[in-house]
């Protein structure tokens, strides 16, 4: 069964998403990292402004009937994003990221019901479905990493909690339901916490089957993968 309301579902998102990010906003400084490999606040609102352009160029390149962006790629465009931003000016990167979630929304509301509904011809989903993994999905990730890299892991696990609720009380379909429990089962996998993990991916799978494919290869299931349950639900 299709979301019914679907551009109103992802507005409420952005929005949600926009107001929490300011989180990391405020960190935003010029003060250079301790070290090359750290990343800064700047650095994480910088990427996830990238990601939120990406959805906007996919909503724009479906809308008008051309092949949208790749992003096969991730793991190199998030390299080149990381280097590009490197040296920029934190208020220019705040302005950035306030300007794209303004573009996203924009993409959103020139789009009919019909248009956000639609089959992508180049990946088995609708065309929505590329906004709230490159909105609120991926915010609350970034999150988890930033104050999981200053020692709370509290605020962290919080981050992860809000994200997968706004999630599930803003799409109803079994399969949304299932990627926002499927997002909460990541956050576990990645800290290492098996049993947290599998309650959420199991329960994923049971809303959406088609994520077990995915989980085969996801590397953010890495860390448990070895684990007796872990194994067991993938085979």
């Amino acid at each position: 069964m299709p979301e019914k309301d679907i551009k109103k579902r992802l507005l409420h998102t952005l929005a949600a998403a926009e107001s929490r990010e300011r989180e990391l906003l405020e960190l935003c400084d010029d003060v250079p990292p301790n070290d090359s490999t750290t990343w800064t606040a700047r650095d994480h609102v910088a990427h996830l402004a990238h990601w939120r352009r990406y959805a906007t160029r996919v909503l724009i390149a479906v809308k008008a009937c051309v092949t949208p962006p790749s992003a096969d790629d991730v793991d190199g465009v998030n390299a080149e994003v990381y280097s590009a931003n490197r040296e920029r000016l934190a208020a220019e990167v705040k302005e950035d990221a306030v300007a794209s979630y303004t573009e996203l929304v924009e993409a959103i509301q020139t789009c009919s019901e019909a248009d956000l509904l639609a089959r992508r011809a180049d990946r088995d989903m609708e065309v929505w479905e590329v906004v709230p993994p490159n909105g609120h999905l991926h915010l609350g990730e970034h999150l988890g990493f930033w104050y999981e890299s200053h020692g709370d892991s509290e605020a962290a696990e919080r981050a992860q909690l809000w994200t997968r609720d706004i999630h599930l009380a803003a799409f109803s379909a079994p399969r949304s339901q299932g990627f926002g429990e499927y997002n909460l089962g990541c956050y576990y996998a990645r800290s290492g916490r098996a049993e947290a993990a599998l309650v959420h991916i199991k329960r994923s799978f049971e809303l959406h089957p088609g994520l077990k494919e995915w989980a085969r290869k996801d590397k953010d299931l890495d860390r448990i993968r070895d684990d007796p349950g872990v194994q067991a639900i993938l085979g």
